[in-house]
């Protein structure tokens, strides 16, 4: 075993003792001692919760506090069957904020489905060797989640739903850049869902109209084949409220908030996203509270 292999499994060890001993430490999440289920459970085809911006810092203790609580919020899901991260899940994109990070997902597991997507600041924020954060984040994966997320956007069917995740390709705060590659194999998986007449659910840091060469192609593609929800992050609009949920040129969209925020408001939000037969239903959670926003569920039909 060569040097950096020691020191990557060194960095997990530590990251992943520090992730008990915020288990097992007095206080924490409300939401966790209640076991929390679906509007009709009897009724559902799946279920996935997604956080997004979660920005685990090193110089932050608090921000993986947090990260620990909701995390354990999360897991008190009765019927969770995917947990999808959009991305700025650390700060700065370093290894031992990488290592918090999937160690606690890894350790914490809310659910055997995770989708992890990356975030500009995950790749350096314009500040960074972008190529070399990207081949990180790909390993990442691999080494504590053991998926495999192909050249950072990739897509899998849980419980015969498409979960879609793409990947901003160039080393930009302000723009959303994706290849012909991507383009092509994104087009594919569309078709395939289609053939399939399965519900597509595609998810991105950015919003679907944020500045670059990309956005019109995506929102036409996306229209074409009938994509039922784009969901992002970035913005940190907060709390969750009724223009979080908006339609952008014909593409529904959810723009999610960051659950460990510290100052401005009361931190632990996400959404859950509950699919029936007909339609799908998107409910806001704070999963540290346990409360939901009963005035913002909204009803999407197939």
């Amino acid at each position: 075993m060569d040097i950096s292999t020691v020191i990557t499994y060194l960095k997990e060890l530590m990251a992943t003792v520090m992730v008990l001993v915020t288990m097992i430490m007095p206080g924490g999440t409300k939401a966790s001692e209640d076991t929390y289920e679906a509007l009709r459970p009897d009724e559902l085809v799946a279920s996935f919760v997604v956080l997004s911006d979660i920005h685990v810092e090193t110089n932050q203790p608090e921000s993986y506090g947090y990260l620990s609580d909701v995390l354990k919020g999360v897991k008190a899901g009765k019927d969770i069957d995917a947990v999808i991260y959009t991305g700025d899940n650390v700060m700065n994109g370093q290894a031992l904020e990488n290592a918090l990070f999937y160690s606690a997902v890894r350790t914490m597991k809310p659910s055997e489905n995770n989708f992890v997507l990356t975030g500009n600041h995950d790749l350096g924020n314009s500040d960074g060797d972008y190529e070399k954060l990207l081949g990180d984040f790909i390993l990442n994966n691999k080494l504590y989640l053991g998926e495999d997320v192909g050249e950072g956007y990739y897509y899998r069917v849980v419980n015969g739903c498409y979960i879609i995740c793409l990947l901003s390709e160039a080393p930009t705060t302000w723009a959303l850049d994706m290849s012909d590659e991507q383009f092509t194999w994104l087009e594919g998986v569309l078709q395939e869902a289609n053939e399939a007449d399965a519900p597509i659910f595609v998810f991105n840091h950015f919003p679907v109209n944020y500045t670059g060469n990309a956005s019109a192609r995506l929102t036409a593609l996306l229209n074409e084949y009938d994509a039922d929800l784009y969901v992002h992050g970035h913005y940190h609009d907060h709390p969750i409220y009724a223009g979080n949920f908006y339609n952008r040129n014909g593409v529904d969209s959810v723009n999610m908030t960051r659950p460990t925020e510290m100052t401005l408001f009361e931190p632990g939000e996400g959404i859950v996203i509950e699919v029936y037969e007909d339609e799908f239903v998107v409910r806001v959670r704070n999963f540290i509270t346990g409360e939901w926003k009963e005035d913002l569920v909204r009803v999407y039909e197939f």
